[in-house]
């Protein structure tokens, strides 16, 4: 006998609950573009007086105590070339590479590349910044002292088309530059732009290709006129979405960029972004003005990354309606899999099979291309896959110069001490690099008092990070699969699709934005005045961790609502005839069918957070000792890499080394240990059915 469904009550308390998730997203967004509207506009109402957009001069605090000047210009200006150094450079190699591994590659290269390209893309920013740092800005200052002549007439010529005064040598700023942070910005934005193309040629209905190498056109050029032009607006909504991902970068920047307010034509300039001065100054704003002009700068970014994140969702809808129409009309949609194929299918996927060229059907030959077009096709397969060759190189640069320059660093006390300990001076560390290789007692170091100098360690950042990352994910996960559940179930109602591009939009926006959001909540917050004053929150965890929630929220949200969309409408019919309600299938039999695909993302979304700083930075604060609560300041192991790789002292740049590698070897532990666990991620009743 079927059981019988459930009471009016739990259906409208269960309807009502994940819509509130959904609107809670809603709250998110609006409330995150209100504070910033709010705290910012001292400033932006006044941005006349202050020269905001007019001005290259950042005087937050003049000597004679005059009006400051919040001149966003400089700003601006190093966020553009550094971006559109990365654009230049990431677009045609991640567009040559996806055509090479969609269209040309072996079916292993295929599996192999993508998976190289998902780990080069989780790869924390704050591990791109250090590696940076130590290996990319002195191969560039190598590159400047080489061709040195080369690089001043370039340079030169840049600035005298802009009538500025040419520069009588290449400065030596140890590789630290513009372009040292357009290259970084390129190499973490390749995956994003690979990853989208592949999938977009991928989408090419395999009857274009076969048409046009039917009329006996190479390989190549059925990639250049077929397979890329119908990709074009895929293509199009990858370079947007790796450019809203370039210009809100933040830690790999700032350490990269040279942090200086200036606006120079010279590729090896410094420079500073917008990012990169949110996070280096918005701590130190003591006044009301200088606080506001920070948050005005993060306004202008979140709404410039905004328009770019829309106009790509934009171009990959229009791409995913269908086939596209040009001059010459409309290109034939993908034949069916029920209709093609047939006796001749060999393949199994419902297509016909390829036709070699120079055979076909009845014994009649195809055109043959021309000895040219043969040479071209074989260099520009060597081309294209040189091109995906230098995609995933530096995953393996990565990988391997900090795990060769660290591991050494991974010590039993790096896990067991905290930071509160003096750090060794550099005389007493080489001490103890040579006790290191030793081993002997007498090597080692000792102190001013003739003891042995005992070392620091991150211990203490790492439960740090831990505690956030867990808080965090258990703020995000249950709101986020709530409002994934609403998304499901009432798809196609207009409160669902409002929830679903606001919770896009939340996807987009730069972590350093966000963690203005929290820091003007839980921080500083912006209504602590009008609740009587007193002593603000300051820096605590929970803030942090309120930060980390919300970026994970649009991931969780998005992996899990399609794993439900996968789930077949068969299996609820089948629950909604045995008597079952809305809330019983959801929980019974949507949420089960779907779990190994909405838990992948789950740990995508730890993982995605796992490396962050940016955020942090301006809401967990840091402190030496170990902590077990979120009170308080809360201290978080990417912090100390990012500090600790800028000190002078070689004993705290060793513990960066350190713990870099823990923190790179999680991340990836968890990428390659979803990956081997998950799959393809597909729900299982889907394949069932």
């Amino acid at each position: 006998m079927p059981s019988p469904g459930p009471s009016s009550r739990s259906e409208l308390i269960f309807q009502g609950l994940t819509r509130a998730a959904g609107v809670g997203v809603l709250a998110v967004v609006a409330g995150l573009v209100g504070v910033l509207l709010l705290e910012s506009w001292p400033v932006l109402s006044r941005a006349g007086e202050y020269r905001l957009f007019t001005s290259t001069a950042w005087v937050p605090k003049p000597a004679d105590n005059g009006t400051p000047t919040f001149g966003a210009l400089a700003f601006v200006w190093g966020t553009t070339v550094t971006s559109a150094i990365a654009m230049l450079l990431a677009v045609p190699l991640g567009v040559a590479g996806a055509a090479f591994l969609s269209e040309i590659a072996p079916g292993w290269v295929q599996k192999a590349g993508a998976f190289l390209i998902e780990l080069l893309a989780a790869i924390p920013s704050v591990v791109y910044g250090f590696w940076g740092l130590f290996f990319l800005a002195p191969a560039v200052q190598w590159g400047f002292d080489t061709l040195g002549p080369l690089w001043l007439a370039v340079g030169n010529a840049l600035r005298r088309l802009a009538g500025a005064e040419p520069l009588a040598a290449v400065p030596n700023n140890g590789g630290l530059g513009l372009l040292s942070a357009g290259l970084i910005l390129a190499v973490m934005i390749l995956p994003y732009v690979t990853a989208i193309t592949y999938d977009v040629c991928r989408a090419v209905p395999r009857s274009q290709r076969e048409g046009s190498l039917a009329l006996g056109a190479t390989r190549w050029q059925t990639i250049r006129h077929v397979v890329l032009p119908y990709a074009r607006p895929g293509i199009l909504a990858a370079s947007f979405l790796a450019l809203g991902r370039a210009l809100g970068e933040t830690m790999a920047v700032t350490m990269l960029v040279g942090n200086q307010a200036v606006v120079e034509l010279s590729p090896f300039a410094l420079g500073d972004s917008i990012a990169s001065r949110i996070a280096n100054q918005l701590n130190e704003a003591d006044t009301r003005d200088f606080r506001a002009a920070l948050v005005a700068l993060a306004l202008v970014l979140f709404a410039v990354t905004a328009t770019f994140n829309v106009a790509a969702r934009l171009l990959l809808a229009r791409l995913t309606r269908g086939p596209r129409t040009g001059r010459e009309g409309p290109l034939p949609p993908a034949p069916s899999p029920t209709k093609g194929g047939g006796e001749n299918d060999e393949t199994g996927s419902g297509f016909p099979p390829p036709l070699p060229v120079g055979e076909g059907a009845g014994g009649r030959g195809l055109p043959i291309p021309s000895s040219a077009a043969r040479v071209w096709n074989r260099v520009m397969t060597w081309v294209l896959g040189g091109c995906l060759l230098a995609t995933v190189v530096p995953l393996f640069l990565i990988l391997g110069y900090i795990v060769a320059r660290g591991a050494a660093a991974v010590t039993p006390d790096l896990f067991l001490e905290d930071a509160h300990r003096p750090n060794l001076t550099n005389d007493q560390f080489e001490q103890y690099r040579k006790w290191a290789q030793t081993g002997r007692d007498e090597d080692y170091p000792l102190n001013e008092l003739g003891k042995p100098a005992l070392r620091g360690g991150l211990g203490h950042a790492m439960v740090g990070s831990l505690m956030l990352v867990a808080a965090a994910t258990l703020l995000a996960v249950p709101a986020g699969l709530a409002a994934a559940v609403f998304l499901a179930e009432a798809r196609r109602s207009r409160l669902a699709a409002a929830v679903r591009f606001a919770a896009e939009l939340l996807g987009g926006v730069p972590s350093i934005v966000v963690g203005i959001f929290a820091y003007s909540c839980l921080v500083y917050p912006f209504w602590w005045d009008w609740a009587g004053g007193g002593r603000p929150p300051g820096f605590n965890g929970w803030a942090g961790a309120f930060a980390l929630g919300v970026m994970m929220i649009p991931i969780v949200v998005r992996s899990a609502e399609e794993a439900m969309r996968l789930v077949p409408d068969s299996l609820r019919q089948a629950s909604y005839a045995l008597g079952a309600g809305r809330v019983q299938t959801t929980l019974r039999v949507v949420l089960p069918a779907a779990l190994p695909a909405i838990v992948t993302g789950v740990f995508l979304a730890v993982g995605r957070i796992a490396g962050e700083t940016a955020p942090l930075l301006l809401t967990a604060g840091q402190t030496g000792d170990w902590t077990w609560g979120l009170s308080g300041q809360t201290p978080f192991l990417p912090g100390y890499i990012y500090n600790y790789s800028r000190s002078p002292q070689e004993d705290w740049r060793d513990q960066a080394w350190g713990g870099t590698v823990v923190l790179l070897a999680v991340v990836m532990l968890l990428n390659v240990g979803i990956r081997l666990l998950a799959g393809k991620r597909v729900v299982a009743a889907a394949r069932a059915d």
